[in-house]
């Protein structure tokens, strides 16, 4: 294995992306908010909650105001977390707003106790995951995803506006605790119908590659789908929606379906822990033939991230299509002419320029 940094569900089967990526247009400026007000004004059960000013400030400037009363809580994230169990156990759905590494970090003891325990349906909702956060190393959420892989949990993050605006109520149903990392700001469109949280997201089907990729990272991923296709590669291309429940069967299928040539997971998060383990621990422990192939994880490497912009950090820290591609270059130990500066730019782009959530 390499290193490498150069209960409700959904029955629709997601769409084969085909056309050529380009530079898309938000759904909305605020994604999120545009699902979560819909939900809201459907179902009197979702109170917001907020622990921090800046979540506080997010949600009331959206220009689609939640009906219920918004509740902010400025004691901390553990007494959010408690409070939120609370409502959760007379029978409301609270959706409880607080940067990811908040959460996941301030939080966890409280969440394991008394949100995962119980099996309580609390959302919890984390802005600025991954590499997103200008502040450093107490604001980057690089390691949320393996600390809130608890029992009873499902942990999503979308690859976009639409999965984030038609999953949501997807993850509302669920008879237990959620976590969604969230983008605080626009998103751009990639994909068409909603995703499912028992199946991945089928992109592009070949033999030479199998790639694996949740969140942002999707996207540079397709950015250089056609460049490989021009260079004679053929590559399946998974997307997940659901880190937990782990779409186990589907994968395993994909993995011993073909004689791949070297597998690639990307996560903007510790390569340890999230769906790079999930994969190798899938190929040690549940292939039922040897498997031979080199397994790139792309992530952050067991290193704290610095802050600044997206784009930025994802090339710093081996997240972005530079880092792809060359993961791709030295599997099939062949250089295949594409360079960075002649693919489309990441739709994500400025996505992320305001104000982190704290």
């Amino acid at each position: 294995m390499k290193s490498s940094k150069p209960k409700s569900s959904s029955s629709t089967k997601p769409s084969l992306y085909q056309p050529t990526l380009k530079v898309s247009s938000a759904i909305s400026d605020t994604p999120y908010l545009e699902a979560l007000h819909q939900l809201a004004a459907e179902d009197e059960s979702v109170i917001c909650v907020t622990c921090s000013g800046l979540a506080k400030s997010h949600l009331e400037g959206s220009p689609t105001r939640i009906p219920q009363s918004l509740i902010h809580l400025p004691e901390g994230v553990s007494a959010a977390v408690t409070f939120c169990a609370g409502l959760a156990s007379e029978g409301f759905k609270p959706f409880l707003h607080a940067s990811a590494a908040a959460l996941s970090r301030s939080g966890y003891e409280a969440i394991v106790n008394h949100i995962s325990a119980p099996r309580l349906p609390v959302r919890l909702i984390g802005f600025d995951a991954g590499l997103s956060h200008q502040g450093g190393v107490a604001g980057q959420a690089i390691d949320d995803l393996s600390l809130l892989n608890l029992p009873n949990f499902t942990i999503a993050e979308p690859g976009d506006a639409e999965e984030l605006v038609k999953g949501l109520p997807l993850l509302h149903a669920v008879d237990g605790p959620v976590y969604l990392r969230a983008p605080m700001s626009r998103a751009p469109r990639l994909f068409d119908g909603p995703p499912s949280l028992t199946e991945p997201r089928l992109l592009t089907e070949g033999s030479d590659l199998l790639v694996i990729s949740m969140g942002q990272c999707t996207a540079e991923v397709l950015r250089l789908t056609d460049a490989l296709k021009n260079a004679r590669v053929s590559m399946t291309h998974l997307h997940l929606f659901t880190l937990r429940p782990a779409p186990q069967r589907s994968l395993l299928s994909h993995l011993e379906a073909k004689n791949y040539k070297g597998v690639i997971t990307l996560e903007s998060h510790f390569a340890q822990g999230g769906l790079g383990s999930l994969v190798t621990e899938l190929i040690c422990g549940e292939m039922t033939r040897e498997f031979l192939c080199p397994i790139y994880r792309l992530g952050l490497q067991m290193t704290f991230a610095q802050g600044g912009k997206r784009d930025y950090l994802y090339k710093k820290y081996g997240l972005d299509v530079s880092a792809f591609l060359a993961a791709i270059e030295s599997i099939l130990k062949r250089k295949l002419g594409v360079g960075a500066s002649e693919l489309p730019p990441s739709p994500w782009g400025s996505s992320s320029d305001s104000f982190p959530i704290r």
